[in-house]
């Protein structure tokens, strides 16, 4: 004892003059203090501690609250809380990512949520999201491997570094397993389509020394169709509930400035194999019947953890994680309207690209034979044929990610009370897309110019001709994340209100990416088809500390120093304080500030120039033609410029980009008593300097301040909007959170518990420049303002019932300012009530029975009462509801059984 009490001191001594540096957490639960109290480790701080309830606050979702409100996945269980402000899904069909998954908390963005298994950096999505964003993506988290979810609702800058600005997912794996358990779960919906089934083994041994746990899960999901969801009005693109959806213009049909420009007869429309739009008089089709809501797919996963008692006081741990995920997309056919057709006289021209360019194609017809002499008739001018490649088939992504992760590393304790730890983590994903549907450029205009005629694209195309100008593209994307790192906490000196208690550390990580594709892809050859492609390298090392002082019997105050020094961004530092004040045992007040900061996304500042495809309002050519925005006219032309024109974009990176830094702060109360419990929290976060970029619908709606980003025709027409990822003004968001939760003992008759919670955003606001008008986010529209959920369990003794509701509230449609704006310009009457998204409330009622110690059943309603996506009266786009917020799946019901042995 003597020798571990000169150690302790002699370490007292070295961290009391070393630690002014900031500090990482260790994710296990170790030593007990003198009193037998268990300190564990709280995300959201790396000194162990004896209580949960911390200065920052922390919403803990347990494996079985999970199980018992009816989530599937750890998707699912994040898009349920409260201060999640938006998602990406697998809904997102026609994105770079269709096949991933992430959150954002508290408005910040998913590339602003910080995502860790216990209590280590996950590896970053090689494809980033809108082909801009990094994330690191959720859909292939175990599910059966958790133990529980902790998430840091207040920024961890001073704590973990970069991306912890909205938050902090830090998921708890289980540890310690015995024996073995089989786990089925067969899940579908009520309305066709989407149906699931899971299967999950847990197989866990242990021996004095240590324990070996294997936790293995196989997901089979069912595709959902838009033609799945008739009742919601999604079977197709004519919906009665937004007065802006229509059919797709591009059935087939000639465009153009002269008078050759026609339209199908209606029999030679559905001849053809389209749709005749008779309110608007063209040959149109209908995208909807071709498209997925959310993709077929599969997924494996699997997670070891391993921990060996190598000596008395130290442990050998380590975790082995392989995923593996297939999923399949489609969307409708190519359109195709880029091959211009010049008359003059009596020549016909048919040309792509610009003349004296590489890539330019041109050839020459007599203009009464050439393309089946659809132009025989037409005066001079400009024209081109506006057609949906049908014969090509479905545009389909099958894409393929492999997801390893491999930790190893030492814990320990030191002179009695000092725990350490040290790691090494490697982590890789890799992403194979296949896309097939697609046309090239040259194979299309071979077809139109084959032979001495060429041939008509008002006439379908052969079986044979299809097949040779389709092209399967291929993108293969990789990233990896190696990472050391090193932590020590205990106590630091001793107080006559209690041990001081600190945590120290050091990691050093080196992340690369790079992405690649066909060379057709990469040459801009394949028609309808965006992209992302680049490279790059980041390494960074931190140093950090935490002290934990109890200055009184009642008040603790936390502080945190973290200092980053990233290869290409320099160095940065990040305080932390945090006070917490405990006048009474039930009741815990508490306050921090965190300076947090953020280095740009890897393919913000090394990717190639990302094209991509979007609809835009055209507010300068709308009013130019006398037109209102918002409004459907019979003239297509009119029509597109003022609803939805089709137009490319592209976004490029920028290697000169500054880091992104701010605040946190928090300052609340949290009451816990023996059956009743509160907390209330009002939060904020700022960041200065954000990198993004101008959207194409904002550069259209203000073209005045970004006409130089625009590239119109000679009509005046927007068709490309190229943005370059810039550091911005700012973005702020200030909210508060409640919580509370009683429990009511019902003696023979069970246990009744009801929880809520609830998240109120009380401002978001953002400047794109400093010489840019603040903008309110709130009113601008596209985020609700608050949600709450409400959660009652019943139990008595083998039997357990949840009843869940989780309600989000009314919100300005997504392009709201553009229509008030229109509205007022224009002196017409805006009624703010027209162009909201109704509130929704959806239920879950799951309940389960333990029949015996190996044996639970458990069955539920998910969505009891059918309710589907509320419909945006101002989105113009399919599918007219804000995909981030909501879903079609409609009410779903599942079953599930265990066994254990």
């Amino acid at each position: 004892m003597a020798l571990n009490s000169r150690l302790a001191k002699a370490i007292r001594f070295a961290l009391a003059t070393g630690a002014a540096t900031a500090a990482l957490s260790s994710p296990v639960v170790l030593a007990a203090d003198d009193e037998n109290v268990e300190r564990i480790q709280v995300t959201g701080s790396r000194i162990q501690r004896s209580d949960m309830e911390t200065a920052t606050p922390v919403t803990v979702l347990s494996a079985d609250e999970m199980a018992k409100q009816g989530f599937t996945s750890v998707q699912d269980a994040l898009e349920s809380l409260t201060s999640t402000t938006g998602a990406m899904t697998t809904q997102s069909v026609h994105g770079f990512t269709p096949a991933a998954s992430s959150i954002s908390l508290r408005g910040a963005g998913a590339n602003r949520t910080l995502t860790l298994i216990n209590g280590k950096r996950l590896n970053q999505y090689p494809k980033p999201a809108g082909g801009t964003d990094n994330f690191v993506d959720t859909a292939n988290l175990p599910m059966e491997a958790v133990q529980r979810i902790e998430i840091l609702q207040s920024g961890g800058s001073a704590i973990y570094g970069a991306d912890a600005v909205g938050g902090v997912i830090n998921i708890i794996l289980k540890k310690d397993f015995e024996g073995v358990a089989l786990k089925y779960r067969h899940g579908d919906t009520s309305n066709g389509g989407g149906a699931n089934d899971r299967i999950a083994l847990s197989i866990g041994a242990s021996s004095d020394k240590g324990n070996v746990s294997s936790f293995i899960e196989f997901t089979d999901n069912e595709s959902l169709l838009a033609t799945d969801r008739d009742n919601f009005g999604l079977h197709t693109d004519k919906v009665p509930h937004s007065q802006y959806s229509q059919y797709s213009s591009y059935g087939a049909r000639i465009a153009g400035t002269g008078s050759g420009a026609r339209q199908l007869t209606p029999q030679e429309c559905t001849d053809g194999g389209f749709l005749w739009d008779e309110a608007r008089n063209i040959c149109g089709f209908d995208r909807s019947a071709w498209r997925d809501l959310q993709p077929e797919s599969t997924r494996f996963i699997s997670s070891t953890n391993f921990n060996y008692e190598l000596a008395e006081d130290m442990t050998f741990v380590g975790r082995l994680d392989f995923a593996e995920a297939k999923s399949i997309t489609n969307i409708e056919p190519s359109a195709i309207d880029d091959y211009d057709i010049t008359v003059a006289g009596d020549k016909l021209t048919v040309s792509y690209g610009q003349e004296g360019k590489d890539g330019y194609m041109s050839k020459e017809f007599d203009k009464s034979t050439g393309l089946g002499g659809d132009f025989a008739n037409a005066e001079d001018g400009s024209y081109y044929y506006a057609r949906r490649l049908h014969e090509l088939g479905h545009r389909s992504t099958e894409t393929k990610t492999r997801n390893y992760f491999f930790t190893a590393g030492l814990e320990g304790l030191i002179a009695d009370e000092y725990n350490w730890d040290a790691s090494v983590n490697y982590g890789r994903t890799s992403v194979d897309v296949f896309g097939s549907g697609n046309a090239t450029v040259g194979g299309m205009f071979n077809y139109i110019t084959a032979g001495e005629n060429g041939n008509s694209l008002l006439e379908n195309m052969s079986a044979e001709d299809a097949e040779k100008a389709s092209y399967s593209s291929f993108e293969r994307a990789q990233s990896t994340q190696k990472n050391i790192q090193a932590n020590i906490t205990g106590s630091l000196f001793e107080m006559d209100a209690g041990d001081a208690m600190f945590a120290f550390g050091a990691e050093y990580t080196i992340q690369d990416y790079e992405t690649d594709s066909d060379s057709e892809s990469k040459n801009g050859n394949i028609l309808g088809k965006g992209g992302s492609s680049g490279a790059g390298e980041r390494k960074n090392w931190a140093t950090y500390a935490e002290v934990s002082i109890p200055v009184l019997d009642d008040l603790t105050i936390d502080a945190a120093l973290r200092y980053d020094h990233y290869d290409n961004f320099g160095g940065n530092l990040s305080p932390q304080i945090a006070v917490e004040y405990r006048p009474v045992r039930e009741l815990l007040v508490r306050g921090s500030w965190s300076s947090v900061f953020r280095a740009p996304d890897m393919h913000r500042v090394y990717g190639d120039p990302t094209d991509g495809f979007t609809t835009v309002i055209d507010f300068k050519q709308c009013a130019a033609m006398g037109g209102t925005p918002g409004t459907v006219y019979p003239d297509e032309e009119l029509n597109a410029v003022c609803n939805e024109l089709h137009i490319d974009t592209t976004t490029g990176a920028n290697e000169d980009l500054d880091a992104e830094t701010g605040y946190t702060a928090n300052i609340g109360a949290v009451w816990g008593g023996d059956a009743f419990d509160a907390s209330f929290d009002l939060w904020e976060w700022k960041l200065d300097d954000m990198v993004s970029d101008i959207s194409a619908s904002q550069a259209a709606r203000d073209y005045e301040l970004y006409e130089d980003m625009i590239t119109r025709d000679e009509n005046g027409t927007i068709t490309h909007v190229n943005a370059v990822a810039q550091n911005l003004a700012y973005q702020k968001v200030r909210g508060l959170d409640l919580t509370a939760g009683y429990t009511w003992d019902l003696n023979s008759f069970g246990e009744l518990k009801l929880n809520f919670s609830g998240t109120y955003i009380l401002n978001s606001e953002y400047q794109l420049t400093s010489t840019d008008p603040v903008e309110d986010d709130i009113d601008n529209g596209g985020l609700p303002q608050y949600r709450a959920n409400l959660i009652l369990g019943y139990f008595i003794e083998d039997f357990e019932a949840t009843l869940g509701a989780y309600h989000t509230a009314r919100m300005h449609g997504v392009q709201y300012k553009s229509f008030k704006e229109a509205a007022e310009a224009n002196g017409d009457v805006f009624i703010e009530e027209d162009h909201e998204v109704a509130s929704q409330t959806k239920w879950n009622l799951t309940a389960g029975y333990t029949i015996s110690e190996s044996i639970k059943l458990k069955a539920g309603i998910i969505n009891l009462f059918d309710a589907g996506p509320n419909f945006d009266p101002t989105d113009t786009q399919w599918p007219h509801y804000p995909r981030g917020i909501y879903n079609a799946r409609g009410q779903e019901y599942f079953i599930e059984g265990e066994v254990k042995f």
